[in-house]
């Protein structure tokens, strides 16, 4: 088992031993399991996947929608640290699909980089946290 302690500005999200975390970085989607070697890396946005069990299937796993952070993997222990991380259960389809909708109109009524810069942001972040809720929704019926 590893340890994954998942820590964002509001407090703690996730403490405990799991099997598997699929973990998204700027080079790519990550697996960390038992004995991984040291690591110290950015989080990109994206989604942390986590297998409590090693005979767990995909449809089990819990998801987090994060935007950003760091990385450090150690002596059989994860942290994440990043600005917020939501859970599949706190993420309202129906609000995400609205912003992710007011984004990508900001986006194209952008009039200089700044603007056009923050309206790819939201629509980053929003489009993780709606394929987290779909995640959710697929996997919960």
């Amino acid at each position: 088992m590893i340890h994954l302690k998942l820590v964002t500005l509001t407090g703690v999200k996730f403490d405990d031993d799991v099997h598997e975390v699929l973990l998204p970085t700027l080079d790519g989607r990550i697996g960390v399991l038992t004995n991984h070697m040291p690591l110290v890396s950015a989080a990109a946005t994206g989604i942390i996947s986590i297998r409590r069990n090693a005979k767990d299937t995909d449809a089990v796993m819990e998801h987090f929608a994060t935007n950003g952070g760091v990385i450090e993997v150690a002596n059989n222990t994860i942290r994440v640290i990043v600005d917020e991380a939501d859970n599949s259960n706190e993420i309202n389809e129906a609000e995400v699909k609205s912003a992710l909708d007011r984004a990508m109109k900001m986006k194209t009524e952008a009039k200089d980089q700044v603007s056009l810069e923050h309206a790819q942001t939201l629509i980053d972040r929003n489009s993780v946290r709606l394929r987290v809720a779909q995640l959710r929704r697929r996997t919960h019926r």
